[in-house]
């Protein structure tokens, strides 16, 4: 029973872009005859998290393909044996987890935002303002009030100086 892999390969940073194709090419057309339909995806060049053989960049490439189980530990073993790959790694193609996933971000009324995943045919909610506590009304003070206020403090005899 065929199942549906995916193939993530690292180039070498040191290969110009055309070398990378090429080599990528002959990686697929080697597992043409092994394998049924290909889907080959450039990520790009990207830096390494650290070097591999003394080399920082690497160009990635995934691979999507439906075989068999015993046909894939044959795959990975001629890849392991290609001294142009830098690593290489199969795994079950996974489609909840390679799908782009729709997400979802709310606020609760004490703050918190909670990030949800949204259903595909659900539409976004309509942002609502986040919830405040009622503001009491502020009476305006006047300044002369303020300024009878610090005299009436200021003028009491019960006030120590220094403390």
């Amino acid at each position: 029973m065929t199942k549906k892999y995916e193939l993530l390969l690292v180039l070498p940073g040191t290969l110009d872009e055309k070398e990378a194709a090429k080599q990528i090419q002959e990686i697929k057309e080697s597992l043409t005859s092994q394998a049924q339909d290909i889907e080959l995806n450039n990520l790009g060049k990207v830096r390494l998290a650290y070097p591999i053989k003394q080399i920082r960049y690497g160009y990635y490439y995934t691979v999507i393909f439906n075989a068999e189980p015993e046909v894939v530990i044959n795959i990975s073993n001629k890849l392991k044996l290609r001294s142009d790959i830098l690593r290489s790694m199969i795994t079950l193609f996974n489609t909840n987890v390679t799908a782009t996933k729709k997400i979802m971000y709310s606020t609760n009324e004490v703050g918190v935002t909670t990030m949800m995943e949204r259903e595909e045919g659900a539409s976004p909610s309509p942002k609502s303002a986040p919830v405040s506590k009622p503001v009491a009304e502020e009476t305006k003070v006047d300044l002369k009030d303020i300024d009878e206020k610090l005299n009436a403090i200021l003028e009491n005899e019960n006030i120590i100086p220094g403390v």
